[in-house]
């Protein structure tokens, strides 16, 4: 909790804000859920309004309307891949004003963050319009007041991620596994690489390693080599409940005495 919310951006409050609200609907029996909601939005004061369940997810997004989400990918796709089919199926005119609203939606994206050139009047005007009628009934999917979300679990297709930048929700995605507690990178609004997992939160140190298990030599490899990520942190487990081989095998020492964990990826 203090690693990715106070290391990875300037305002600790801003990664999650008192007045900020989720709508749960992970398992808390999983740590993502868990730590990513539960603990992490009374570290900061949020609040939240529990799912019933998969079946009520849209039901109850209109009533909780969450301002931050926590996520799997398939949950954005799903949004993604209705929008899309719409827009297909459309008369050619609400297909074009469909795609100009993303386009230009994108280039809003674009200069809120300072990644490109601001908006032209005209621009700006279309844009005005467009995020009206378009883009507006977007977001309202998801009860109309998320500002952002982070997803993780699986990789999230990078034209998912695009679509949600463009109707004004950013998509951060992250990285990790149970057995780091369960995060070991992010992205943020602040700091985000679409096509990558973001940053290692504090306190946590990423190695890609050579494994060679003939020797037991866990050889650090230059930048741009392939090979197994590993992270030392106070957030890796002390092992496995009742199993020494398999805590044996995940993890191993540095030099400096430091626990390394092997995540198999």
């Amino acid at each position: 909790i203090k690693g990715a919310g106070r290391s990875l951006v300037s305002d600790p409050h801003d990664f999650i804000r008192a007045n900020d609200r989720t709508m749960p609907f992970l398992p808390w029996a999983h740590c993502y859920g868990q730590t990513g909601e539960l603990f992490m939005y009374m570290a900061h004061g949020a609040s939240m309004g529990i799912c019933r369940g998969i079946p009520y997810i849209q039901e109850d997004l209109q009533l909780v309307q969450p301002t931050v989400l926590f996520g799997v990918p398939t949950l954005f796709k799903k949004v993604y891949d209705g929008f899309n089919t719409k827009m297909e199926e459309s008369r050619p005119l609400v297909k074009f004003l469909m795609k100009k609203a993303l386009q230009l939606g994108h280039r809003k994206f674009d200069e809120t963050y300072e990644l490109g050139p601001p908006l032209g009047l005209w621009e700006r005007i279309q844009y005005s319009i467009l995020d009206r009628i378009v883009l507006k009934k977007a977001r309202q999917v998801f009860g109309g007041k998320l500002r952002g979300a982070v997803v993780g679990g699986a990789a999230c297709p990078p034209d998912v991620i695009h679509f949600m930048d463009s109707i004004g929700t950013p998509l951060c995605e992250g990285y990790g596994l149970t057995e780091t507690s369960p995060i070991i990178a992010v992205n943020t609004t602040e700091h985000r690489k679409i096509g990558t997992v973001g940053k290692p939160i504090g306190g946590v140190n990423v190695y890609i390693i050579k494994n060679n298990e003939e020797d037991g030599n866990n050889e650090v490899l230059a930048r741009g080599h392939v090979g197994e990520i590993c992270c030392t942190g106070p957030n890796i487990m002390r092992g496995y409940h009742n199993n020494p081989q398999a805590t044996d095998a995940a993890l191993s020492t540095r030099a400096d005495d430091e626990r390394l964990f092997h995540t198999g990826d």
